[in-house]
């Protein structure tokens, strides 16, 4: 805060030619009114007293015209005095209500807090703020925030004032912060003390919190989804309760627990099965027990996206062959992808129910296996062709695969993988890919190897030391299908080498798994699609995205598309999307806690298009979880920086704190500025004043 008005020290010509051309001006300026006014006397009716007055004031108007015209520049020397900066920063969270009533926080508190405001105000420059979720100014003490972060805060005060003018920082608030990091790190990096107005109850009374619950986001139909409940219980030892998976109000699955010490923190495994597709709300509940101070932190939300659309992978294969066991060990842990095993000739299931088959050392010529590749190709069913000394060439080459072997004689011959580095479907990493290049070789069939136009070598042939540009595993994209060719047998011997080499199978069955997650991946064809997150928090603004395409696939935006919310109350919310970017983007703002379903609709080109699902907004609890005060949070920070902790009604003490510190006083500063001389606004009015009195002279004499 500026104490005093900027003061002109020094002025002081800047521009480099324009002192030793002033002369030069003043020359032109003499010049032109002898041109003008050297024969006036007399003959124009002036005396020789006026013309030269005449004379000297068109010296001096022509003089500064020309010398401003040479852009001169001042150096003003500008000096300001500052009052020490001190931040009065207030806790605006909901926990705060817990322990003090709202109407004396208001009153009492808040009268208190301004006098210490104001009496402040009188030697340093005040800032105010309120933190919580976010930091605002002013001192709010409606305490609404859901969230409490106090690392923010003071990130906020560096990022705003640190430097020699920030003299102390004030906060008050229960020390409890549940967002962001430690605030001990920030309050160091400050550097100035930290005085703490330590608020709330640090009185622990009985209480079942449920702290957390770690579950995936996304199970399957007919799976066990597994749950981890964690229990904080303080003042409960000995006490027993029940936790509670709950679905529509009941109980899907349950445990007794019993509560071992005091306090504890206790984690309950619990498992439920996935009997519907979509998302599925749960509730975690810790049953209340008499006695507990609230039991608003003993139950929360959580979703679960159940899908139903597991990737059936057929491995077919001629006969029994090891490599046929490596990889279905390999894909049963890949989550989502059910593998089935059939043998040819036992073979008689729908080939459209499947998204990838692997044949292995099919077809034959004694299995061509036509309608199998008759059925796939009419369902765009992807492929994967493991080459064998078996294989009908001839019948393999029609698929269109990617791959054409010719010159084929019967035998095979051992080949090791090699790198293919311009391959772009899907990456590997470099410590995989460093094991892949050393596994043991397949079994290739001898002949002679071309790619397909849309086909890329994931992997190479490599013949002892000789690299060759012949594929050995190789993918191709044709329209909607996926192809793939590994040109040789003995992937078996990679699992275990795997094993052997690195202690485990992660780098093979990781291959498997890109593998086949490339070809089954399904493309959704879908014109209208609306996307949003699963859930939000009350404080959050709800956002939709979605997108529009036209016959050909392009994105287009500038059909009109709306979307219909409903609560679970039955109350309708219309809302219109807004072009975006090539989509559209919509902003609903914040929502009370409950679930919403919404039906999305546009219409394009004489078509209509419609969406729908289900949005989840959650109670924001963060601030109910613990409401004990954390005033050791506050110590520390004091201790930490030299500060002062003092409760409700001690801010005597702090002005006292302050008022005695000799270090925060006003600081002058003095710094240059520089100004264009033009630019003086009073300079253009000297000018004009003496054209005009020039104008005025000459026409009282009879003149032009």
């Amino acid at each position: 805060m500026l104490l005093a008005s900027p003061t002109f020290a020094t002025m002081e010509l800047t521009t480099a030619h324009s002192l030793w051309l002033a002369p030069m001006c003043l020359l032109l300026g003499v010049g032109m009114a002898r041109v003008l006014y050297a024969r006036a006397a007399g003959k124009e009716g002036f005396t020789k007293g006026m013309a030269l007055l005449l004379a000297l004031i068109r010296t001096m108007a022509v003089a500064l015209i020309a010398f401003f015209l040479l852009e001169p520049m001042v150096r003003i020397m500008v000096r300001e005095v500052r009052k020490p900066v001190v931040v009065v920063a207030h806790d605006g969270s909901s926990s705060i209500r817990a322990a003090v009533d709202p109407a004396a926080l208001r009153d009492t508190y808040g009268t208190e807090l301004e006098r210490l405001v104001a009496a402040l105000g009188d030697r340093y420059d005040v800032r105010t703020f309120t933190y919580g979720q976010a930091v605002k100014e002013g001192l709010l003490l409606d305490q609404t925030d859901g969230l409490t972060d106090i690392g923010e805060m003071l990130r906020e005060v560096h990022d705003r004032f640190n430097g020699p003018d920030l003299g102390a920082v004030i906060l008050d608030g229960d020390g409890i912060y549940n967002r962001g990091r430690d605030p001990r790190m920030d309050a160091d990096r400050l550097g100035v003390p930290i005085h703490a107005i330590a608020l709330g109850d640090t009185t622990v009374f009985p209480d079942l919190a449920l702290r957390s619950v770690e579950h995936n986001r996304i199970g399957y139909l007919g799976n066990e989804l597994p749950l981890l409940v964690r229990v904080d219980a303080r003042h409960m030892k000995g006490r027993s309760t029940r936790v509670s998976i709950l679905k529509d109000g009941k109980e899907v699955v349950g445990k007794d627990l019993s509560i071992p010490n005091d306090p504890a923190v206790v984690e309950v495994p619990l498992l439920i099965k996935a009997e519907r597709a979509g998302m599925q709300r749960y509730t975690a509940l810790v049953r209340p027990v008499e006695g507990e101070a609230t039991e608003v932190n003993n139950r929360t939300s959580i979703l679960i996206d159940v899908l139903d659309d597991r990737q059936k992978v057929l491995l077919l294969g001629a006969a029994p062959h090891p490599d046929l066991a490596a990889i279905r060990l390999a894909l049963g842990g890949l989550d989502g992808y059910a593998t089935e095993l059939a043998f040819v000739k036992d073979f008689d299931g729908k080939v459209d129910e499947y998204d990838l088959i692997l044949l292995h050392d099919l077809p034959t010529s004694r299995d061509p296996i036509t309608s199998v590749l008759e059925r796939a190709s009419l369902a765009s069913v992807p492929l994967c062709f493991i080459l064998g000394a078996d294989m009908d060439f001839n019948a393999f080459n029609t698929q269109g695969a990617g791959v054409l072997v010719s010159s084929a004689r019967g035998s095979l011959t051992d080949v090791q993988a090699t790198v293919n580095k311009d391959f772009t479907f899907f990456t590997l990493e470099p410590e995989q890919q460093r094991a892949i290049e050393r596994f043991p070789p397949l079994q290739v069939p001898f002949g002679q190897y071309e790619l397909g136009r849309s086909a890329t070598a994931l992997f190479q042939q490599r013949i002892g030391m000789v690299r060759t540009a012949y594929p050995l595993v190789a993918f191709s994209q044709q329209q909607e299908r996926r192809m793939a060719v590994v040109c040789g047998e003995g992937l078996w011997r990679w699992r275990i080498a795997d094993l052997a080499m690195n202690g485990d199978h992660t780098r093979f069955d990781l291959l498997m798994h890109k593998l086949v997650q490339f070809l089954a991946i399904k493309v959704s064809k879908e014109r209208f699609r609306v996307e949003h997150a699963p859930q939000f928090s009350e404080n959050e603004a709800v956002l939709f995205n979605a997108e529009l395409y036209n016959a050909s696939f392009e994105p287009v935006n500038d059909a009109e598309v709306t979307i219909l919310l409903k609560d679970e109350d039955g109350r309708e919310f219309p809302y219109t999307f807004s072009p975006a970017a090539g989509n559209y983007r919509l902003d609903a703002g914040r929502l009370p806690e409950g679930t919403y379903s919404w039906l999305a609709r546009t219409e394009l080109n004489g078509q209509r298009y419609t969406e729908s699902g289900e949005v989840h907004v959650q109670a924001l609890l963060a601030e109910q979880v613990s409401t004990v005060a954390d005033h050791g949070l506050w110590r520390d920070l004091a201790a930490r920086t030299g500060g002062l902790v003092v409760g409700p009604g001690g801010t005597d003490a702090l002005l006292a704190a302050m008022e005695g510190r000799t270090d925060l006083v006003a600081r002058s500063y003095a710094h240059p500025s520089f100004s264009d001389l033009i630019g003086l606004r009073w300079l253009f009015f000297v000018i004009l004043a003496l054209l005009t009195a020039e104008w005025v002279i000459r026409r009282r004499n009879g003149s032009y």
